[in-house]
């Protein structure tokens, strides 16, 4: 709570400055309530649009001419890659099609969006949504929201923590690389007195990740001096383009360079547990998810209660694993990976009585068949299902 409060604040300090006139104190919480609802009217809309396969709202929201200057901002971009930039931005079809690319997930058919809160300070708001993917994983949007004159939603910007960049950030970053030049490269550095050498290292980092060449991109790596090999710059270039054409083992080179240098970082929260739980370090993936959830301070999210519940499971924590799924379906009774990490932790706990509710959940609600046969295959189910709850249980749904 101390969290988010700090970010209401920051969100309210413009509001705060501003004089308040003889406006009596009801009526200052009314226009409160107002703008609030403002908020979570506007963004509800957005992801509804999303959810149906329609990007117009989203779009729509976007300030074009604030977002440009967000992506330029102080970057050396190359003149005729800015003009071109803003020109197809003027074509709404173009530009709807750029945002759609953004979103493009892994393995995902559709979007599939969940509102997990809205809050507001003023003029000034953030959101964060949740995009379901398959096989049970997730990526989330932390959205910067305004309100303009006319009291319609603005997108300012959002911190996707699939990609682990604030959309701004990635775009020009992307606009260097596509041509990059010592000034702009130099400005991506973050110590002084680099030298030309280093400059031109980062150059060619640009380059071979740009033309998706990893095994210059590793070789160029092996090359970099400690403080060059910490620069961010040269970690996101490396886990974006790996992650977009699906390169399996680079993206573990590079998400090994992210665990060394970035382990605490929650932007790469997300990317890391396709390192760790592989790996099987399951206090790493504990340790990640938290991080995430710190960052993006929302309580109802039954997704992420349930991923730490199998993280604790497989710690050990049978007690931890069964309060976090009891807490993921109560947060999101329909939540098929909720119910999974109940029946997983109640099974590891013996508590065997309880966890054939789980198995009526899943059957009637998600359609598994979870008769002997197919509980025998996972071998932490096997001595449930011999177990007597189990047998009466299965008696009955068969009669």
């Amino acid at each position: 709570m101390i969290r988010r409060f700090t970010k209401l604040l920051a969100l309210g300090l413009a509001v705060a400055a501003m004089p308040v006139h003889a406006q009596s104190l009801e009526e200052r919480e009314a226009e409160e309530a107002r703008l609030r609802q403002a908020f979570k009217d506007g963004v509800a809309v957005v992801v509804e649009d999303l959810n149906r396969g329609s990007f117009d709202r989203f779009v729509d929201a976007i300030d074009k001419d604030d977002m440009l200057e967000r992506i330029f901002g102080i970057r050396l971009i190359d003149p005729r890659a800015k003009r071109d930039f803003r020109d197809s931005m003027k074509e709404d079809d173009r530009f709807t099609g750029f945002i759609q690319s953004q979103f493009a997930m892994e393995g995902a058919e559709g979007i599939k969006a969940r509102l997990l809160i809205v809050e507001s300070r003023g003029d000034r708001g953030r959101a964060v949504v949740r995009y379901d993917m398959p096989y049970f994983q997730v990526n989330y949007h932390d959205y910067e929201l305004r309100l303009d004159g006319k009291g319609r939603l603005v997108i300012v910007d959002w911190v996707d923590y699939y990609w682990g960049h604030r959309f701004s950030d990635r775009m020009g970053l992307t606009m260097i690389q596509r041509q990059p030049n010592k000034n702009a490269v130099r400005k991506l550095i973050d110590f002084p007195s680099v030298r030309e050498q280093q400059v031109f290292q980062v150059i060619e980092v640009l380059k071979a990740t740009r033309d998706r060449d990893f095994n210059r991109y590793f070789e160029i790596v092996d090359t970099l001096s400690e403080d060059l090999k910490r620069q961010r710059v040269v970690v996101k270039v490396g886990i974006d383009g790996t992650r977009q054409v699906r390169a399996r083992r680079a993206q573990q080179r590079v998400l090994r360079m992210i665990d060394q240098y970035f382990p605490e970082d929650p932007l790469y929260s997300t990317a890391l547990l396709d390192l760790y739980f592989p790996a099987r370090e399951y206090q790493k993936a504990y340790d990640a998810l938290i991080r995430l959830e710190d960052a993006l301070d929302v309580e109802n999210d039954g997704v992420m209660q349930a991923r730490l519940s199998s993280a604790a499971l497989v710690l050990g924590r049978a007690e931890d694993a069964i309060a976090l799924a009891e807490s993921s379906v109560t947060a999101e009774p329909d939540l098929e990976l909720g119910w999974w990490a109940v029946l997983r932790s109640q099974v590891a706990a013996r508590q065997y009585d309880q966890a054939v509710n789980a198995l009526t959940k899943l059957e009637g609600d998600f359609g598994h068949s979870l008769g002997p046969d197919a509980l025998g295959k996972d071998p932490s189910m096997q001595e449930f299902a011999r177990s007597e709850q189990y047998r009466k249980w299965f008696e009955g749904r068969s009669s």
